[in-house]
């Protein structure tokens, strides 16, 4: 029998682990990728990426880069932005940032001998040796025409001879995280060992533009340098970037450019760009641009490349957004000084943002982000709570960024009112009225209190007083004395009859 019993065990099915746990398996549906969320602005999903195609496409420059200036990170094109190119008159850029950093727009600076015997296109500004130029001039000569006599002037000026100055370049270039740059001169010369990235180009304009002075030189379509003993007249310069100097609604001009430089060699045709619409700066570069048409053809080919990819960016990747929509219910809870003690809430005191008209300009996908959750806004506040408070009362602002970026400054507002500390007031003491005495037709003087330590003084006599009863006592004796003498006339008189 147990033979049997064991032989009918060994013929049973034997189950999986799978079948024996508890656990149920994995799903298909635990192994795929997350849905992607979705977006405020899918709608134009289909035309923004058929527009980008498109625009990507027809631009004829190897190497480009436009991002977003406050972080590149948010970038809107790329093509072998890594790559070397000759940066050409670009260089400039550089050499513009480290005369704002290290010198003085108001120094006057000589012109070296090796900046004005370069001859052909290099003397643009038409600077004569020993030619002395405030600083500030210099670098509109240099940005606005590209002159490289203003650029090797510039660089002697700070470090005395142009190898100076660019180990200085290559050093700053280094702090900044540009990688594959090296420059060999402060004018951008096309030489072999002078090269850089069109990323790299993207983060020396992001730090140049942080100076105001930098931004107001590259944004003139225009600037006349001053006569001299050097210039018998006023020299007017105009800007080379016609994204900027052609006049409104004309050629390349585009409304929201504002610089920055223009770069020709025979390496190539380059330019850096940069738009601002609202607060958003978008930074567009492409170098290297070298085909069979003519150097004008190129440089207007860049110009319009440039100019449909800030449309681009601003009409696909950038959006207007209200606060509302971003914040939905948002409050904080305050403290208030000088509260009533007996305030329901101990003085705590909620207050609410009012997102009332605020919009901000911003990334797609950064609007994304904080809407579904993946990011979150840093809110500083500015409140001022005091008692007494009306509901309604506005008590101070929050700022909300994000990304560096300030997006909405609100006012923060009262829920409720709440009322002021009264202190209780202590109670007074009532004095004791003294007992009324009987008036005195004399004045009572108030006596002076002797020292404590000089010898006790008799008590001061009481001004007598006249009662009712001591009137009528005085009237009896007084009658009596007058019976007594009438008696004592009778009697004598009786008495003298007699005799």
């Amino acid at each position: 029998m147990i033979l049997i019993v064991l032989a009918a065990l060994l013929l049973l099915p034997v189950r999986s682990l799978a079948e024996q746990s508890t656990e149920p398996p994995f799903s298909e549906a635990e192994t795929t990728e997350p849905t992607a969320r979705p977006s405020l602005f899918d709608a134009q999903k289909e035309e923004r990426e058929k527009s980008h195609d498109k625009i990507l496409r027809s631009a004829h420059a190897p190497g480009i880069f436009v991002a977003d200036a406050n972080d590149l990170s948010l970038t809107f094109f790329t093509r072998a932005e890594h790559d070397k190119f000759s940066p050409a008159s670009t260089t400039k850029i550089m050499t513009a940032l480290l005369i704002l950093e290290n010198g003085d727009p108001d120094d006057v600076a000589v012109a070296p001998h090796e900046a004005t015997s370069q001859g052909g296109s290099n003397t643009l500004l038409g600077m004569s040796k020993n030619e002395a130029m405030r600083v500030e001039d210099l670098l509109y000569g240099m940005m606005l025409v590209s002159g490289n006599d203003c650029a090797v002037t510039l660089a002697f000026y700070l470090d005395g001879s142009e190898p100076a100055f660019v180990e200085r370049m290559n050093e700053r270039a280094k702090a900044l995280g540009m990688e594959n740059t090296k420059f060999s001169n402060a004018s951008g010369k096309a030489r072999d060992d002078n090269h850089s990235t069109p990323y790299d180009m993207a983060l020396v304009t992001q730090e140049a533009m942080k100076h105001e002075l930098f931004r107001t030189i590259v944004s003139s379509a225009t600037y006349t340098v001053p006569k001299s003993e050097f210039r018998k007249r006023d020299t007017l310069i105009t800007n080379s970037n016609h994204l900027v100097s052609d006049a409104p609604g004309t050629g390349v001009y585009y409304p929201y450019a504002i610089g920055v430089k223009t770069g020709t060699t025979g390496l190539g045709n380059c330019l850096v760009a940069a738009a601002k619409k609202e607060d958003v700066t978008i930074l567009c570069v492409q170098l290297g641009l070298l085909d069979d048409t003519s150097f004008s053809a190129r440089r207007a080919e860049l110009f319009r490349r440039a100019r449909e990819m800030f449309e681009y960016v601003f009409t696909y990747e950038y959006a207007e957004i209200d606060a509302k929509t971003m914040l939905k219910d948002h409050s904080l809870t305050v403290p208030v000084e000088n509260a009533a003690v007996d305030d329901p809430e101990n003085g705590a005191l909620t207050l609410s943002v009012d997102p009332s008209g605020a919009t901000a300009f911003r990334a797609i996908r950064e609007i994304d982000a904080l809407v579904n959750g993946d990011a979150a806004f840093t809110v500083t506040t500015d409140v001022s709570a005091t008692a007494p408070v009306h509901a309604g009362e506005q008590l101070g602002t929050a700022t909300f960024a994000y990304n560096g970026r300030d997006w909405f400054t609100l006012p923060l507002v009262a829920s409720r009112d709440v009322n002021a500390f009264v202190p209780t007031p202590e109670p007074t003491e009532v004095p004791t009225p003294a007992p009324t005495a009987t008036p005195s037709p004399l004045p009572v003087t108030e006596q002076t209190p002797l020292p404590t330590d000089a010898p006790t003084a008799a008590p001061a006599p009481l001004n007598p007083t006249v009662s009712t009863r001591t009137v009528l006592i005085v009237g009896l004796a007084a009658a009596l004395v007058l019976l007594l003498a009438a008696v004592i006339v009778l009697i004598v008189k009786r008495t003298k009859d007699r005799t």
